[in-house]
């Protein structure tokens, strides 16, 4: 699995507000800070907006903050929000999909599977706070 360059990006605005908490950080900031085209900060907070994980205001005093404190944000939140998947492997997928339909048993299905679940649990216990 390779993250898109797109969930990176989210991953350090996320970090970035949570260095901001008490205003609101305007996307040309981000955009300068960042080194990310403004138009794809732009592109990525609306998607961060619309999972509840960013507040955008409007306007001349306006910006984008952070919804949640950066202790309750965990990186597999954010990698969940930008990546249509997280699995590792197809068949760990939620139809179990096996192109030799040996899924139940196939030794390489459990050795993804226990992968799987060492990053899931690595990603959910770090928190933005931790990455400050």
């Amino acid at each position: 699995m390779q993250l898109n360059i797109t969930t990176d990006y989210a991953i350090r605005i996320v970090l970035y507000l949570s260095t901001n908490m008490d205003e609101f950080v305007s996307t040309k900031e981000l955009s300068d800070n960042l080194s990310i085209s403004r138009a794809y900060v732009t592109k990525i907070v609306k998607i961060l907006e619309k999972n509840n994980l960013v507040t955008i205001m409007r306007g001349n005093k306006g910006g984008v903050a952070l919804k949640k404190e950066p202790s309750k944000i965990s990186i597999l939140e954010v990698i969940s929000i930008m990546e249509s998947t997280i699995k590792i492997n197809r068949c760990l997928e939620e139809d179990k999909y096996c192109s030799a339909d040996r899924s139940d048993y196939c030794k390489v299905n459990k050795m993804y599977l226990k992968i799987q679940k060492q990053l899931e649990e690595e990603l959910s216990s770090t928190t933005v706070d931790t990455l400050i």
